[in-house]
């Protein structure tokens, strides 16, 4: 008896695929979207693919939350013990994003960004 499992229904922040179509060429920019400095070659190669140029955006937005984080980092190391925990905490949940952003986006599905979304929106 063939069974499908009950999925929940998506996330609020989660928008559905709408037609979105990975193309074979498109796989290693969807990649390279949330790496940090690397969102850079997507966003300025792509030119045929709304659906890489909307997840460069998201890298790039989640990238100037990563500076910012790293300068709060600096303020954070003043504090001996609590900032350096606080600080790799927020490295972690940021890493964390970049990991999820890249299974999305192979997924395909446009996932936005808690916070990071409303930064990205303004490109």
């Amino acid at each position: 008896m063939d069974e499908t499992p009950n999925t929940p229904m998506a996330a609020a922040s989660e928008s559905p695929a709408s037609g979105d179509v990975i193309r074979e060429q498109d796989k290693i920019m969807l990649v390279l979207a949330y790496l940090g400095i690397f969102c850079l070659f997507p966003l300025l190669t792509v030119k045929d693919s709304e659906y890489v140029k909307w997840h460069a955006k998201q890298g790039l937005a989640l990238m100037i939350v990563w500076v910012g984080w790293a300068i709060v980092g600096l303020i954070l190391n003043l504090i001996p013990v609590l900032g350096t925990c606080v600080y790799l905490l927020g490295y972690v949940a940021l890493l964390a994003l970049s990991v999820m952003g890249i299974v999305k986006a192979l997924g395909p599905a446009r996932w936005k960004i808690p916070l990071v979304s409303a930064i990205a929106e303004k490109f």
